[in-house]
């Protein structure tokens, strides 16, 4: 088990460079959406209002918010690590690595818009600390989904070894998938915690 988790992780050294460059652009786009929020541009506040509001009975946060309100804290961490394996992850940026760079743009977008919506929204140190995890572990999985997709697209591009790609992908989806499942874990744990402290 243990070698072939190490086999896993393999796989996603072996582009390192792209993992990076991709946890790069997550970062410099969360911290851009947040300062544009900060600095009360009248543009980014209608973008942020917009953003919310959008958010509100989207389906995935309604049933895991109506699942944490009655307790079943299981369902809720299984329907936030299906959503965000299979869409925030695969569909969106390891998929969309066909067309090369589409990864890395949609995780600026991403990263920008959770900028804004995080500014003025930090409650205390605790909410902070359940924020500051998710981010790491989710935009961690998603860094290495955006990576996976954009090799891809460059083996694509280059006529290379696609099949290798593929392959990476299969085995480096075992690091996106852990990091997402305790991604769900904390994400759910700590917002259960919150609820009962306030």
């Amino acid at each position: 088990m243990i070698a072939r988790v190490s086999e896993c992780v393999e796989a996603v050294r072996e582009i390192k460079g792209i993992v990076l460059a991709m946890a790069g652009v997550h970062a410099f786009f969360l911290l851009a959406g947040y300062a544009v929020a900060a600095l009360h541009f009248s543009w980014a506040i209608s973008m942020r209002e917009e953003f919310l509001t959008s958010l509100r009975g989207f389906m995935p946060l309604e049933m895991v918010a109506a699942n944490v309100h009655d307790g079943s804290l299981i369902m809720a961490m299984g329907i936030t690590f299906a959503y965000n394996l299979s869409y925030g992850a695969f569909l969106s940026t390891t998929l969309t690595g066909v067309l090369l760079f589409l990864p890395a743009l949609i995780s600026s977008f991403r990263a920008f818009y959770v900028g804004l919506a995080f500014y003025d929204n930090i409650a205390s140190i605790e909410h902070l600390v359940l924020i500051a995890g998710t981010i790491f572990l989710e935009f961690g999985a998603y860094s290495v989904s955006s990576a996976l997709g954009t090799a891809l697209g460059i083996e694509l591009v280059r006529r290379g070894e696609v099949r290798r790609a593929i392959g990476r992908i299969v085995r480096g989806y075992v690091v996106v998938a852990i990091l997402l499942f305790l991604g769900a874990i904390w994400e759910i744990a700590g917002i259960s915690l919150l609820l009962r402290w306030t």
